[in-house]
């Protein structure tokens, strides 16, 4: 997909776990994509590729149409767009911001108003499926805003997703994320409850990983479960992001004026269970402290 003189220029910022894949299928599709970080080790890896560097993110803002920013959290994300030198003072009007974090929905409405004088567009667009699906360009977007901002990512979505999937206004793809996140935290914990009732029985383990994953309780955690080698991995990886998103799924709903029922409270046992479960290797990594391991 060869940029042309009429193309869009496509930027993207926040080449983390996630957003490193993202970054490398829109350069393999031919988009030159402008990239930023803040590390400079963190763009090595792109200077020999058809990428354009960034100095800032202002640069990013002044060189692009379409930007995909994929950071963390909500903090991060405002940190890019309206700390110094940042996107939104240089961004030309009618550029479209896609926001790929997962963060509050209210957050999108809220951007949106904040960029408005500036004549920029905001697309809300968390991505489902992780860094693996992203490599292999087979994320799926959940999209919300208005359809023709939306239309404007079109290229830049295609490259790192098989699916878009529109669910309504700014706002509402936040929450489909957090409805999805939670269910899949809530069923990862019956997973390793599973697998532990399993053990106890003294069934096999991959005879187990078998039934679980091709009969009627079929789901991906069970094949996520034993890729990954058993729950204390899996928790390793898992936890950092879901200690972030279960509580906003609790938020987001009491803002709402829903009691959270069974899902939420259901996900909010697994990630103190993955908490309890990967507390040794951080124990052991932090050097025996108390604090969090960077």
């Amino acid at each position: 997909m060869p940029t042309t003189p009429d193309a869009p220029v496509h930027g993207f910022i926040g080449l983390g776990h996630q957003g490193s894949p993202m970054a490398e299928r829109m350069i393999a599709a031919g988009l030159h994509p402008w990239l930023w970080a803040r590390r400079d080790e963190v763009l090595d890896r792109y200077r020999r590729t058809d990428a354009r560097i960034a100095a800032s993110p202002a640069q990013v803002g002044a060189e692009c149409d379409v930007i995909g920013l994929c950071l963390y959290d909500a903090d991060a994300t405002d940190a890019v767009l309206f700390g110094d030198d940042g996107v939104v003072a240089a961004a030309r009007p009618g550029t479209v911001l896609a926001i790929h974090a997962t963060v509050p929905p209210a957050y999108l409405s809220d951007l949106a108003t904040r960029v408005a004088d500036r004549g920029l567009r905001v697309v809300d667009a968390p991505v489902s499926g992780g860094d693996e699906a992203a490599l292999a360009g087979q994320l799926v977007v959940i999209a919300g805003g208005d359809p023709d901002a939306v239309g404007a990512c079109e290229a830049m979505f295609a490259t790192y997703s098989q699916t878009v999937v529109p669910v309504g206004p700014l706002g509402a793809a936040q929450a489909a994320k957090l409805v999805n996140n939670a269910l899949m935290t809530a069923i990862t914990g019956l997973v390793f409850d599973a697998f532990a009732l399993g053990e106890a029985f003294g069934i096999d383990e991959q005879g187990l990983g078998r039934i679980l994953g091709s009969g009627s309780a079929a789901n991906p955690s069970v094949h996520h479960y034993l890729a990954l080698g058993g729950a204390e991995t899996f928790s390793i990886r898992a936890w950092p992001t879901l200690r972030k998103d279960v509580p906003l799924a609790r938020a987001a709903s009491e803002a709402i004026g829903r009691e959270p029922g069974p899902l939420i409270e259901g996900a909010e046992a697994t990630v103190a269970e993955m908490e309890r479960i990967r507390a040794p290797w951080q124990q052991a990594r932090s050097g025996g402290g108390d604090g969090e391991g960077q």
